[in-house]
């Protein structure tokens, strides 16, 4: 009796290591200790921020740590922010590629490896674009802008656009839940005037919670990419 008792034990033991083994397999493991951060803004030579297009990846900033071989793509938002909050720690060389110039690859080196860290990035933009005003008259929508080019920079084409869209761009159009206007500008400063169709009204209650967004997008004689202003926000009527 007591060598059959003595067997068991060994054959016990196994099995509680095989269900602990099981149970540690279905848990999902999500802290990798990636705690590296960087974030920031995109600022022109005047100190304002540069804004981005969240749908296109033109205006991009790269981080390559110096363990990496392929940099990974920050893409900067509309509010001219961008950030990684889990990168691995390490050092990281960052660059800034669209149409600005900016630090080139080799230029900025930042440390992630302590405390959180807040990297401002001073660019120059191809076109220089201030968020735009405007208001509502009518069935029409006046938008005052301006552009700025930078030196050595022509403005090609310049745009106004009004969006049921939040992160509008060149390329948003529309589409079944959403409306777009855009309309060509020949100078690089004015007032523009958009109709506000019943279509256009319509989703914007729809699907844009009542509200259309608005910005100015430009591009130089030198690239295919596009500047943009930082957009606004207008309650449709």
């Amino acid at each position: 009796m007591n060598a059959i008792t003595i067997k068991k034990i060994p054959i016990l033991a196994l099995m509680t290591v095989y269900i602990t083994a099981l149970t540690a397999c279905e848990e999902t493991v999500t802290d990798f200790g990636f705690d590296g951060q960087i974030s920031g803004m995109i600022l022109d030579q005047n100190g304002n921020p540069v804004s981005g297009d969240a749908s296109n990846p033109a205006f991009t900033v790269f981080v390559l740590g110096e363990e990496d071989r392929v940099p990974l793509e920050l893409r900067v938002n509309g509010d001219g922010t961008y950030a990684n909050l889990h990168l691995y720690p390490q050092s990281y060389n960052v660059w800034v590629e669209g149409p600005v110039n900016g630090p080139g690859q080799g230029e900025l080196v930042v440390n992630l490896t302590g405390a959180p860290v807040e990297q401002n990035i001073t660019v120059t933009p191809y076109l220089v674009i201030p968020q735009p005003t405007a208001n509502i008259s009518g069935g029409e929508l006046e938008v005052n802008y301006e552009i700025n080019p930078s030196q050595g920079y022509v403005a090609e084409e310049r745009v106004v656009l009004v969006s049921t869209v939040a992160k509008v761009g060149v390329n948003t159009g529309n589409g079944p839940r959403w409306q777009t206007r855009e309309l060509t500008l020949d100078s690089n400063s004015g007032t523009a005037t958009v109709e506000l169709d019943a279509e256009l009204l319509s989703m914007a209650q729809e699907r844009g919670g009542g509200n259309l967004h608005v910005r100015i997008a430009a591009r130089s004689d030198q690239t295919t990419d596009w500047n943009h202003s930082i957009p606004i926000v207008i309650e449709a009527p």
